[in-house]
């Protein structure tokens, strides 16, 4: 009895093994099934034959401006492309042909990130390869002085954030929570003859003007506001996708910061981005970048918590020097307040420059030394 109980043991333990190695299997199949069906969903999708590689001619170069390249289109095999064509920012620089490398000088490409691009057509089908560079200036720029022509009373109260001159007045923006406005000033006295609050919840930023309209932005509630430069009656509102902090108005479209390196340009009637584009200089990306203001076609940018202002071209995004306003506002004129510099204005007419800062008591005219 005891050796037969043994035996049904053993036939038990045989059976459970069996059983075992028939799920194990069962597993094994069901899961080479599942990997076969991937492999048919792969077959079934697009196949990458190419890739874009950007090789620089100089040496462990760190993207500078009049760098040359070769963009080559390759494979990992002998596969060659029936032709290729090359883009530089979406631009075609050259046409469908045999050629699978293309020569890329930089000098006459604008600063910061520029998208490459090749499309490799092979048997009637097109590959889009993509690659992309970072490009610093190749100009170092000079560090220029001012003189101070004159000085005009500022009301020590606004925290200017935009300024703009035009017809012997001053348009200002003002910022903070509870004490943002816009207004006219009679700078040359510094009375306020004309001022709106905005509403509690917004904090104002840039300021530009459009002809009869002033427009104006707003720091973190991505929104913006268009007055009646008369009557300061708002026309109507208009939603901006990024923080607002510099504005201004260039040959018709608007340009503004968001304390990145980052200039949008904006349809002025549309506020639609239409242009990004990035400012750099030698030694890379320019960031806070603030209040802005136009001057002889050149974009000056207050670089927010410094003494600086950059002189920027806008062809390309190039600082070509920076004013250095250090101590334009004397010590003795400082008060608990007393913050940044900050606010550009231009008579174009008369080519004189305006510089303030958030809680000055003075406004400057000054003369920059180039």
């Amino acid at each position: 009895m005891r050796h037969l109980f043994i035996y049904v043991l053993v036939l038990m333990a045989a059976c459970f093994v069996q059983c075992g190695e028939n799920v194990n299997n069962n597993t094994d199949h069901n899961s080479a099934n599942n990997f076969g069906n991937n492999n048919t969903k792969s077959a079934d999708a697009p196949k990458s034959y190419f890739r874009l590689e950007v090789v620089a001619h100089k040496p462990n170069s760190d993207g500078v401006c009049g760098d040359v390249y070769d963009l080559k289109v390759l494979a990992d095999t002998t596969i060659v492309p029936d032709s290729v064509r090359f883009l530089v920012d979406g631009v075609q620089v050259s046409a469908f042909s045999a050629d699978t490398q293309y020569v890329l000088d930089t000098k006459n490409l604008r600063v910061g990130g520029v998208r490459l691009s090749a499309e490799a057509v092979l048997g009637g089908k097109t590959e889009y390869l993509s690659a992309s560079l970072k490009l610093k200036s190749d100009i170092e720029p000079r560090r220029l002085s001012y003189k101070v022509v004159k000085r005009f009373p500022h009301d020590r109260s606004a925290y200017t954030q935009g300024l703009v001159f035009d017809n012997g007045v001053m348009y200002e923006s003002t910022g903070l929570n509870r004490k943002s406005s816009l207004r006219k000033v009679a700078f040359e006295k510094g009375d306020i003859l004309q001022s709106i609050p905005l509403g509690d919840e917004y904090f104002g930023e840039g300021l530009a003007m459009d002809g009869d309209r002033l427009i104006q932005i707003t720091w973190k509630n991505h929104k913006g506001f268009v007055y009646d430069k008369q009557t300061f009656n708002k026309l109507h509102e208009f939603n901006i996708s990024t923080e607002g902090w510099g504005l201004v108005l260039h040959n018709d479209t608007l340009i503004l910061t968001d304390g990145s390196e980052n200039l949008y340009f904006i349809d002025k009637n549309t506020f639609s981005t239409t242009k990004i584009m990035q400012v750099y200089d030698s030694n890379g990306p320019v960031t806070m970048l603030n209040e802005l203001e136009m001057v002889d076609n050149l974009l000056y940018a207050n670089i927010y918590q410094t003494n600086l202002v950059a002189v920027i071209d806008l062809a390309t995004g190039k600082v070509l020097r920076y004013i250095d306003f250090a101590g334009l506002l004397p010590p003795t004129m400082y008060a608990d307040d007393t913050d940044v510099l900050n606010g550009i204005a231009y008579d174009s007419k008369n080519k004189r420059l305006y510089v303030t800062g958030k809680n000055w008591p003075q406004l400057f005219q000054v003369d920059v030394n180039f």
